[in-house]
C-alpha cells in the first residue's frame, strides 16, 4: 500500500500528517454571485450543470462588513467572486460598503476576480475604482485545465475512511468562502452545499473557528473532487461526474434544494 493512501486514513492520518492544511482566517471570498456568463467543464461552482442566478444582498454585505469591524477582524484580502461578480447588478454598490471596511483597515486589499469574457464584463471592469486589484483570468472558452470537481472522494474506494477534516490546499490558500446562505471553509465547499442541500453554513462570523469548520468540513469536503489534490491528482479537460454529483444534479433540476440564509 502506498504511504500517500496510509496517510489520508484514520486514525494514521493524524500520527503521519499532523493537520494537513490549515484554514486561513485572514482572507476571504465573498461568492456575491453564482450567475456566469460562461458554464466551464468542470467549474466548482457548479455553474454548468446547476446554472443560478443567486446574489448576495446589499443587506447581507453590509452584514459582513459590520460583523467584521465589530469583532476587529483583520482581513489580508477580500475577494469578491461567483460565478462572474461583474454581473451582480449592483457591484459598485458592494465596492463602495466594503471600502467602509478597508478605510479602517487599509492594508486590506480588495480584489474582484473576474473570467474577463464578453463586452458586459469588460464595460463593468472599466467603472471599478482604481483602488480595487482586478485579477483576471481572461478566459476565451468554457474548456480549462481544472481539477474533475464533480468526482466525490466519497465515491472512490480509495478514500473510504478518509479524514475529510484535514480539507485540502484552498483552505490555506484561498480562505473563507460566504456565499448567501452562511460562511464556508471554502467557496468550493459552499457549491457542495447549495447542490446537495446539507444546510451547514455557518450564519454568524463570531461562530467561524477551527471546530465549527472541522464539522462543516466533515460533510463537504467527502463530495469535493479537490480533496483529492491532496494526492497530486492531475488536471484535466474532460468533464467527469461521479455517481453521488449524478444523483444531486438530478435532483437539483427537479427541485433545487432549499438552504436557510445568511
Amino acid at each position: 500500500m502506498k504511504i500517500d493512501y496510509i496517510k489520508i486514513k484514520k486514525p494514521l492520518v493524524r500520527w503521519l500528517s499532523g493537520v494537513r492544511w490549515k484554514s486561513n482566517f485572514q482572507e476571504i471570498e465573498l461568492e456575491i454571485t453564482t450567475f456566469c456568463n460562461l458554464k466551464c467543464y468542470n467549474c466548482d461552482r457548479s455553474i454548468r450543470q446547476a446554472p443560478s442566478v443567486e446574489c448576495m444582498s446589499l443587506s447581507q454585505i453590509q452584514k459582513f462588513v459590520r460583523e467584521s469591524i465589530n469583532l476587529k477582524w483583520k482581513w489580508n484580502k477580500i475577494t469578491l467572486l461567483g460565478g462572474e461578480p461583474t454581473l451582480h447588478p449592483q457591484i459598485l454598490e458592494i465596492v463602495e460598503i466594503i471600502r467602509q471596511y478597508t478605510n479602517l483597515n487599509p492594508n486590506c486589499v480588495l480584489e474582484i476576480a473576474t473570467n474577463g469574457y464578453g463586452v458586459t464584463v469588460n464595460s463593468v471592469l472599466k467603472k471599478i475604482p482604481g483602488w480595487v486589484s482586478i485579477r483576471n483570468t481572461d478566459k476565451t472558452s468554457i474548456i480549462h485545465d481544472f481539477c474533475s470537481y464533480n468526482i466525490a472522494p466519497i465515491d472512490l474506494r480509495e478514500y473510504r475512511g478518509a479524514d475529510f477534516t484535514k480539507g485540502c490546499w484552498i483552505t490555506t490558500a484561498c480562505g473563507l468562502g460566504p456565499t448567501k446562505y452562511g460562511y464556508y471553509s471554502c467557496g468550493a465547499g459552499a457549491s457542495v452545499d447549495r447542490v446537495f442541500g446539507f444546510d451547514v453554513g455557518i450564519k454568524k462570523l463570531k461562530d467561524v473557528g477551527n471546530r465549527s469548520l472541522k464539522k462543516q468540513m466533515k460533510i463537504i469536503c467527502s463530495y469535493c473532487g479537490h480533496y483529492k489534490k491532496n494526492r497530486n491528482t492531475k488536471r484535466t479537460r474532460e468533464e467527469a461526474i461521479s455517481p453521488r454529483w449524478a444523483n444531486a444534479y438530478s435532483g437539483y433540476r427537479k427541485q433545487k434544494p432549499v438552504l436557510s440564509k445568511y
